[in-house]
Parts: C-alpha cells; sequence; structure tokens
C-alpha cells in the first residue's frame, strides 16, 4: 500500500515538475538605436516603385482581399497599413510593427529578405509618403 502511494505521489511531483519547466520565448527584434534621419543625398524609396512590388511578390498569397490583415495588394496596401495603428511609426521607424516583423527575427522574415526590410525601413524613415 505504501508503495503505490509513493509512485503516485512521485508521479505528480515528476509531472509537476515537467509542465513548469516549460517556457517559451517570442524573441523581438531590435528595432535600431536611435532613428537616423534621412541623409539629402539618399536615394528616395518609392512606394510603389519599391514597396508595393515588394507586397505583390511576397507577401499578397497571404495578405490578399479577405485574407489576413493588412492587405497588401495594390491600390489597397498603402490605406491599409496607414489604417492600423502602430503598424507604421515615422517618428521612430524601427518600431514600426511592419518593419518589426519583415527584419530579421520577426514573423515574415522567412517571406522576405534583409533587403527589403531595410528598403521598408528607409520608406517609413523618409515619412511613408504614398509616393
Amino acid at each position: 500500500m505504501q508503495s503505490r502511494t509513493l509512485n503516485y505521489v512521485v508521479t505528480i511531483f515528476s509531472v509537476i515538475f515537467i509542465l513548469s519547466s516549460c517556457t517559451s520565448d517570442y524573441i523581438v527584434p531590435e528595432p535600431p538605436a536611435v532613428p537616423v534621419p534621412p541623409d539629402s543625398n539618399e536615394n528616395i524609396i518609392s512606394y510603389s516603385g519599391a514597396i508595393q512590388p515588394i507586397f505583390t511578390q511576397k507577401c499578397e498569397t497571404c495578405h490578399g482581399v479577405g485574407k489576413t490583415p493588412p492587405t497588401l495588394t495594390a491600390g489597397r496596401s498603402y490605406q491599409s497599413l496607414m489604417s492600423m495603428p502602430g503598424m507604421v511609426d515615422t517618428a521612430n521607424p524601427g518600431n514600426s510593427t511592419l518593419y518589426k516583423r519583415m527584419a530579421t527575427g520577426g514573423s515574415m522574415a522567412s517571406y522576405c529578405s534583409k533587403a527589403d526590410a531595410d528598403s521598408v525601413y528607409k520608406w517609413i524613415r523618409q515619412g511613408a509618403k504614398n509616393n
């Protein structure tokens, strides 16, 4: 009888120990330390010429009309991004949800390149214009 009780107590404590040792970490990419203002000699990033093509090629499959927000199809993406709070933060581009998701370690990083994320960062830093 004592052996059975002892086995029961050991099993309970083992289960509690195993379950309490489980953790999960969410990796949040670090935004650039200090937002750097655009250089007057820097190439201007065009939304229609540089940013929308990234969305069309790499994002539209999952972020199309009626799919997972934001809608990133041509003609709708700019308004969709700007209507979502925190998605684009021109005061602190590195804090923009769009950039953080695309940057290394972000949830969408496997779908786009570092160059894509860098272009989005520059576009936001330049004022996120619909140009």
